[in-house]
């Protein structure tokens, strides 16, 4: 099967830097708040990213720039929920890790395809993430 990735998105480079993204969420794990501060950051910055995409659909570096965001940053929330270290209750790994699967298939889906469904649909899930996290008092 030939590679239809694009450039930006070799096999090579994308591993290397999840896996360095993954690395420094999973070293940060046990931050204070200012850590859950960062994290909810990065999920509104995944969320307007998407935004953005969803105004410029065609924009193919805008795509790959959410994309790449997206499931980095996805990743790196699989690799934490499901670590024997994470201090999560159960109950929320197992809602965490579901989002996350469905996270990974909406991703998979905006690479190939302008159907602004899963855009809009992530777009919700990273800002109510977000929330939680930014959220002094929700539970985590």
């Amino acid at each position: 099967m030939k590679n239809t990735l694009p450039k930006i998105y070799t096999q090579a480079r994308v591993q290397k830097y999840t896996e360095t993204r993954t690395q420094t969420y999973c070293h940060n794990e046990h931050a204070s708040v200012h850590g859950r501060s960062a994290e909810g950051r990065a999920f509104v910055k995944a969320a307007r990213l998407l935004d953005a995409l969803s105004r410029q659909p065609t924009n193919a570096q805008l795509r790959a720039d959410a994309i790449t965001h997206n499931r980095v940053l996805w990743t790196a929330l699989q690799a934490n929920v499901t670590s024997p270290r994470s201090a999560l209750p159960g109950h929320l790994k197992a809602q965490l890790l579901s989002l996350s699967l469905y996270a990974d298939r909406a991703l998979l889906a905006m690479r190939t395809s302008r159907d602004p469904v899963p855009i809009k649909a992530m777009i919700e899930i990273n800002r109510n993430v977000a929330g939680g996290l930014l959220n002094p008092n929700s539970e985590g």
